[in-house]
């Protein structure tokens, strides 16, 4: 019986050690759409480092898991790329995108011709305490343009590694604005 309780208690500290691990550490998620394209693909399975913002702020070109600002999806969560952080000035003019009033070259998004759609947010400064983030298929992602400047306490974790499928594995590290 000592024996029993034993295992017991083993797979009690065990699962509550996963559970804390996968809550606050880090985890998986399963890419769902294609506005990630190309650099995440439909079903992709990533890491997320869900520590990565306790010593540090978000960053230009990280890849983030978040809850969207939206009360009805709220429960949901998104994966975006940062565009913008916290004091950037922003604007979207012809598919091109300008930080502080410099062209930004972006070779991570989906190249083809930009649809120019009435967006509710394509201009501003990021206000303090949120980011601004957008998939990287311009043309079929539901992003800041739609839904606005999200909340950093929204954001749930860092996408680090794509682990899936194999043959695509890719390590994802915060990238330099360039004009």
């Amino acid at each position: 019986m000592d024996r029993l309780f034993k295992w017991i208690k083993y797979i009690f500290i065990g699962l509550t050690i996963f559970v804390v691990i996968d809550k606050f550490i880090f985890g998986l998620t399963i890419v769902q759409g294609m506005s990630m394209q190309p650099t995440l693909h439909n079903h992709d399975k990533v890491f997320v480092n869900k520590i990565a913002y306790f010593l540090k702020n978000p960053h230009y070109g990280d890849i983030v898991i978040f809850h969207p600002p939206i009360d009805e999806r709220k429960d949901e969560l998104f994966i975006k790329r940062i565009i913008a952080v916290e004091g950037d000035e922003f604007v979207m003019k012809g598919g091109i995108l300008y930080i502080n009033g410099k062209k930004v070259e972006e070779s991570y998004i989906q190249h083809e011709n930009y649809e120019e759609r009435l967006y509710e947010v394509t201009k501003g400064k990021v206000p303090p305490g949120m980011v601004f983030v957008m998939g990287d298929n311009r043309n079929d992602s539901n992003d800041s343009r739609c839904f606005g400047f999200v909340p950093k306490k929204n954001i749930k974790g860092k996408a680090n590694i794509r682990i899936w499928p194999m043959e695509a594995i890719q390590s994802f590290s915060s990238i330099e604005k360039t004009n």
